[in-house]
């Protein structure tokens, strides 16, 4: 599941109003309403909602998910 999901899934069944998780986070509301309906959102903003959630961002390693060349 992606931090995307994590993170719609988070929002959604915390059952709580858009304008106390913005309150709380310091993320507007309408950035989070935008989110929950499918629009992209800023790194700063996902990052806070994911501390809110108890949610962690982790660096990927990109060589890891790189095929091997072909030989």
């Amino acid at each position: 599941m992606s931090l995307e999901d994590q993170l719609r899934t988070a929002i959604k069944d915390s059952g709580q109003p858009g304008l106390a998780i913005a309150k709380a986070t310091g993320v507007s509301q309408p950035a989070i309403s935008r989110f929950l309906s499918g629009e992209d959102i800023r790194f700063s903003a996902a990052s806070k909602l994911a501390e809110y959630f108890g949610l962690e961002l982790r660096p990927v390693d990109q060589k890891a998910k790189k095929p091997a060349p072909k030989r």
